[in-house]
């Protein structure tokens, strides 16, 4: 499965501030894009898949930064 994902506010304009996670589940690549809202939330886009997750205070490095700790390839 090929996929493209661009993250863009409401407006259409591109935000710059996401990454690309990959972490391999089971021989399986699966690969998320997370989108700084800037509000405090991320989207989050898999294939399939969009949702809004709460950052709960922490800022959008330190949430991506958390992701590698986990193993996670994020860019």
């Amino acid at each position: 499965m090929l996929g493209f994902v661009a993250c863009s506010d409401d407006d259409g304009e591109v935000i710059d501030n996401s990454e690309t996670s990959t972490i391999t589940v089971a021989t399986q690549d699966i690969t998320t894009e997370y989108c700084d809202n800037g509000d405090g939330t991320v989207a989050a886009t898999s294939p399939g898949q969009w949702e809004t997750v709460d950052l709960e205070g922490v800022t959008f490095d330190q949430f991506i930064a958390a992701f590698e700790l986990l193993g996670n390839t994020c860019n």
